[in-house]
C-alpha cells in the first residue's frame, strides 16, 4: 500500500509539473514572438509593424491553434483511425491490433480514452498526441505492425501511454503547436500547394487562385516566423524517453523492450517530411539520426538508441 501511494505521488507531481510547463511554455513563446517581432522592426525600421503582427500571432496561436494542434498533425502524417484504415496489402489483422491495444490499455487505471490510429510507413515508430483528456491519440506505424512480435508491440504501446497518463504528450503537443507552429504551417501549407499545382486542370480558375493566394499568404507568413522553430527542442528534455521506457519493461519485460530497440536499429527508415518541429513526440527520432551515434544534447531531444539499450541493460544487471 506505501509504494501505491508513493507511485501516485510521484504522478501527480509529474502531471503537474507537465501542466505548469505547458502555460509556461506558451508565455515564453507569446514573450519570444514579441522580442522576435521587435527586432525585425529595429532592423526594417517599420515602426511597432512586426511587433504588433507577431504579438497578434502569437496570442491568436494561444487562445484557438491550440485546440486544433492535434488535428493538424494527424493531418500532416495523414493518419487514420484503425477501424477505418484500408490497405489490401497489409500482413496483420487490424482486429487483432484493436484487441491488442485494448488489452494494454485496460493493464491501466486509464481517465481518458485514448485513440489508435496508424500512418503508412515502414519505418518502426509511434507518436502520441493531444492536450486535453479524451482527445489523445497514439498513432503507430506500419512497419511496427508488421515487423513487430505482440510483447514488443505491447511495449511500445505502454512507452506511449506512460506520455499520456504522466502529462508529457500535453506538454510535448503544446511545444509542438507553439514554438514549432509556424514550421508545421510552413510544411502543410508547401504540401497544399504542390497538390494545388498537381491538380489546376481539375479546378475553375476562381476556386484555383483563391486557395493560391490563400496558402501563398500562409507560407510566407509562417516562413517569416521560422526562426522561432529553431527554438523548439530548448523545451524538451532527454530523461522523458528513460522513463517511459522504464515503465514499458516493466509492464513487458527488459528482455521485449531491448528487442524492440535492435528491430528499430534494424528498420531504422526516415520519414519523407522532415519534422523537426515534432521530432519530440515520435518514439524514436523520425529521421534516423539517434540510432548509434550520441546525439548533440542542445539541438537533440532524444537519447540514442544504443544509450536506450544500454540503459535497459544496466537495470538488467542491478
Amino acid at each position: 500500500m506505501k509504494i501505491k501511494i508513493h507511485e501516485n505521488i510521484i504522478k501527480l507531481s509529474r502531471e503537474t509539473v507537465n501542466k505548469i510547463s505547458m502555460y509556461v511554455v506558451l508565455g515564453i513563446f507569446i514573450s519570444f514572438s514579441l522580442l522576435f517581432g521587435f527586432l525585425l522592426d529595429l532592423l526594417f525600421k517599420t515602426n511597432g509593424l512586426f511587433s504588433i503582427l507577431f504579438l497578434i500571432f502569437s496570442l491568436l496561436q494561444t487562445l484557438f491553434g491550440m485546440s486544433i494542434v492535434g488535428r493538424v498533425i494527424i493531418n500532416l502524417l495523414e493518419a487514420q483511425p484503425v477501424n477505418l484504415f484500408n490497405k489490401g496489402d497489409l500482413r496483420v489483422d487490424l482486429k487483432v491490433i484493436e484487441e491488442l491495444f485494448k488489452n494494454t490499455s485496460s493493464q491501466i487505471d486509464l481517465k481518458e480514452d485514448i485513440e489508435l490510429f496508424l500512418v503508412d510507413s515502414q519505418t518502426i515508430n509511434a507518436i502520441s498526441i493531444g492536450r486535453l483528456k479524451h482527445d489523445h491519440k497514439i498513432c503507430i506505424t506500419i512497419g511496427a505492425l508488421e515487423k513487430l512480435e505482440y510483447g514488443e508491440l505491447k511495449a511500445l504501446f505502454y512507452h506511449e501511454i506512460f506520455h499520456i497518463i504522466n502529462g508529457d504528450t500535453d506538454y510535448l503537443t503544446t511545444v509542438s503547436g507553439s514554438f514549432g507552429s509556424p514550421m508545421l504551417f510552413f510544411t502543410i501549407s508547401n504540401r497544399n500547394l504542390k497538390r494545388l499545382l498537381k491538380n489546376k486542370n481539375k479546378l475553375s480558375n476562381t476556386e484555383f487562385y483563391k486557395n493560391f493566394f490563400i496558402l501563398w499568404f500562409i507560407s510566407i507568413a509562417s516562413f517569416i516566423l521560422l526562426p522561432l522553430s529553431l527554438l523548439t527542442n530548448i523545451f524538451v528534455s532527454v530523461k522523458k524517453e528513460f522513463d517511459a521506457d522504464v515503465f514499458a519493461s516493466k509492464n513487458t519485460s527488459l528482455d521485449e523492450m531491448i528487442k524492440l530497440f535492435e528491430k528499430v536499429k534494424l528498420n531504422c527508415k526516415s520519414f519523407e517530411v522532415n519534422y523537426y518541429f515534432m521530432k519530440h513526440l515520435f518514439f524514436t527520432h523520425p529521421n534516423c539520426k539517434d540510432v548509434s551515434k550520441r546525439p548533440n544534447r542542445i539541438i537533440e531531444t532524444y537519447p540514442s538508441i544504443d544509450e536506450r539499450i544500454e540503459f535497459l541493460k544496466n537495470l538488467e544487471n542491478q
